[in-house]
């Protein structure tokens, strides 16, 4: 997605997630800035009614005018209130709408293009620039509004009493206007600065809660404060810039007001000194005019307060893709599949966006049920991207892969990775008792299920050894075990599946000598009912595999058995040697 978004492309795809809502936002913004029209209307025919019935000396007349203005700001502030409440409805549903679609792009991020890598500029998008980019349509279009119908209005009502009084109130508020504008573009500058200040700072947060061991082993504390601080000391300072342009915006817009009601007044006055205007027309147009002019600075105001909100769908467009709907992944059933567990990949080729060379290319392989298939090869040779995008994990139509007689392109997600229980390497556990993230395999999974994957695992022992056994908590990512723990505990979760395609991505890295000879020897016993597909740099733990593919320059290099592969005196034995 290009970089260089433009501002009507932001503003279009902001006020998308609005749209749904109009129904209730236009009336409801309509209804609730008529006020600021209305309001000087009533005090316009308040102040003419009122200095003409006092030049009349009629008392009647005076209370009547008054009863009527109060039954017209009750009336006014009854349609104000039904205004807020269709606003507020419609706004509030579009802001849980964006989150919700952003949140989304999180869960279905197929690769690490599609959004940040660092996990912190998610956390940022979601809490920050989701909420500063809604404040488009929650306030700024309100401010907008705010300012265009009292200019409409009042410049009606102006003009037909007065042509002269009009013009002056115009050309006083386009002055302001002029002025207001220019205060745009620093606002925007802040605005886009304090959204990337905001995410390097949450970064740094995030960095501190997954790295705490690293940080005090290698005594980074310092260090990480003052990259904290150092960015702190940069939102400081634009809040410092932004508060010293809100008060000169403050001061501008109030100087504006009195100078507008001032020159209103000495015109007026001359007029009325001449008998070109009566008094009451010079009480009633005042207000009318101040309303005129100080509408038509306010547009300036409105326009810099869009500004954040615009670096913020920027961003956002760029995170989602342009996209403001995000289909969930939705449990479908695949009803055409046959059965068949037959893996193929045909002239398969997976390439990250953005990237010179792809990752993997001309891959043809098939692996039949209940093979057990290793992939091998030296580090960043594609063994982990091809086993994720056979289980589904890439949102990709460009794969060649099939399951029988179906392909992955034309099969629900859900669907698709129901057939594959995944094992990496970082054996992420969430913060829930050991029991519960085992169950995380199965939908509806119970205790004996459960319990019988973990003995699969070679998992029990230790869990019931633990004080309160599967009820332990495992704590956020798994911190309270030990690495060898959280791994077993996670091929558990991949067992209670009961996926007929087991994966396991280096999924022994983390264990100890003992604890891998048993977890293999759960993989042999596993391959007699299982497909497995296993990526390893241990090759011994994989010589009797059934086929194992040798990935070399993103390609499939060398296809064999262990002894075919020995005799051919290529990369296998090479690797093979250097253990």
């Amino acid at each position: 997605m290009d970089g260089n978004i433009s501002r009507k492309t932001a503003f279009s795809f902001i006020l998308s997630f609005i749209k749904p809502y109009f129904g209730g936002f236009i009336p409801g913004i309509i209804l609730y800035s008529s006020q600021n029209f209305v309001f000087p209307l009533i005090t316009a025919y308040l102040l003419n009614g009122v200095t003409a019935k006092i030049m009349l000396v009629d008392a009647a007349g005076l209370i009547s005018t008054g009863i009527i203005t109060f039954l017209l700001m009750v009336g006014v502030g009854i349609t104000t209130g039904i205004g807020v409440y269709l606003y507020c409805q419609a706004y509030t549903k579009a802001d849980r709408n964006l989150k919700k679609q952003l949140f989304r792009v999180f869960l279905r991020k197929g690769h690490e293009s599609q959004i940040s890598s660092h996990s912190g500029e998610g956390i940022a998008a979601l809490n920050t620039d989701a909420t500063v980019a809604s404040n488009l349509y929650s306030n700024s279009l309100a401010r907008l509004l705010f300012c265009i119908i009292p200019i409409v209005f009042a410049s009606l009502v102006v003009f037909l009493v007065d042509y002269r009084m009009g013009f002056l109130s115009l050309l006083i508020g386009l002055l302001s206007l002029y002025i207001q504008k220019k205060f745009a573009k620093p606002l925007g500058e802040i605005g886009r600065e304090r959204l990337e200040n905001n995410s390097e700072s949450v970064k740094r947060m995030s960095d501190i809660f997954s790295g705490g061991q690293i940080i005090r082993a290698f005594s980074l504390q310092n260090k990480m404060l003052i990259s904290f601080d150092k960015n702190n000391k940069e939102l400081l300072k634009l809040s410092y810039k932004e508060a010293v342009i809100g008060m000169l915006q403050d001061l501008f817009t109030t100087v504006q007001g009195l100078l507008s009601i001032s020159g209103v007044f000495a015109v007026g006055g001359l007029l009325v000194s001449t008998g070109e205007l009566t008094l009451p027309q010079l009480m009633m147009t005042t207000p009318m005019c101040a309303s005129l002019s100080i509408g038509m600075s306010s547009l300036g105001g409105a326009w810099a307060s869009m500004q954040a909100p615009l670096e913020a769908g920027k961003r956002l467009y760029k995170l989602m893709g342009g996209r403001n709907k995000i289909e969930p992944i939705t449990e479908t059933a695949t009803a055409d599949w046959n059965g068949d567990c037959t893996l193929t990949l045909r002239d398969f080729g997976f390439s990250y966006q953005n990237a010179d060379t792809p990752t993997l290319s001309d891959i043809n392989l098939t692996i039949n049920k209940n093979e057990m298939v290793a992939f091998v090869g030296e580090s960043g040779s594609g063994k982990s991207t091809l086993l994720r995008a056979a289980a589904g994990l890439f949102e990709r139509e460009d794969l060649g892969i099939y399951l029988g007689n179906i392909q992955l392109r034309d099969t629900e997600l859900l669907s698709w990775r129901k057939h594959f229980a995944y094992v990496d390497q970082s054996c992420n556990l969430f913060d829930m008792s050991i029991g519960d993230n085992i169950a995380l395999g199965k939908e509806n999974a119970d205790r004996d299920e459960i319990t019988a994957a973990a003995k699969e695992a070679y998992a029990d022992g230790f869990i019931t050894a633990l004080e309160d056994g599967y009820n332990s908590p495992a704590g956020e990512k798994g911190l309270s075990l030990s690495g060898g723990q959280k791994q077993r505990i996670a091929i558990s979760r991949a067992l209670v599946r009961k996926a007929p395609i087991l994966i396991f991505d280096e999924a022994t890295s983390a264990l100890d000598m003992e604890s891998e000879r048993q977890v293999m020897e759960t993989i042999q016993h596993l391959r007699k009912t299982h497909t497995i597909l296993i990526a390893t740099h241990n090759l011994k733990s994989i010589a009797n595999a059934d086929k194992i593919v040798v990935l070399d320059g993103g390609r499939a290099a060398e296809v064999g058995t262990h002894d075919e592969l020995v005799s051919r005196d290529g990369i296998y034995k090479r690797l093979l040697g250097a253990e």
